[in-house]
């Protein structure tokens, strides 16, 4: 015998479907599902579509994503460089200097990339 349970979806749940909707390149179907939860986003579901925006080029709704991590106060210095590179490949200079500009004033440190060979 098999039982029905009912589920009811967390915030948990609406952070999968975003990722998975953002990865398949439906951004507009991600943020509308970020838009209509019965709860606020966090942090977390807005910095995924934000790197999504990167990969599918989509200035306009990063400019969103950037914009609501901003008022949740949870930027970080990825966050920045993120937005930059996105108005770095649709060839906004002036917003690529605006933002490296803002990361300077608020005071904002840009951690240096690493990487790692192990050997043996």
């Amino acid at each position: 015998m098999i039982k029905e349970y009912k589920i009811m979806p967390d915030i948990k749940h609406y952070g999968c479907m975003v990722d998975l909707l953002s990865r398949w390149g439906l951004l507009d179907e991600a943020h509308q599902m970020i838009k209509t939860m019965p709860f606020d986003a966090n942090s977390v579901l807005w910095r995924t579509l934000l790197g999504s925006c990167r990969v599918h080029g989509n200035v306009e709704l990063a400019e969103e994503s950037f914009q609501q991590l901003a008022k949740l106060k949870t930027l970080m210095d990825g966050d920045y460089v993120l937005l930059s590179n996105i108005y770095a490949e649709a060839e906004r200079w002036r917003d690529v200097e605006r933002v490296r500009n803002e990361m300077i004033c608020s005071r904002v440190p840009k951690k240096p990339g690493s990487s790692n060979i192990e050997m043996k």
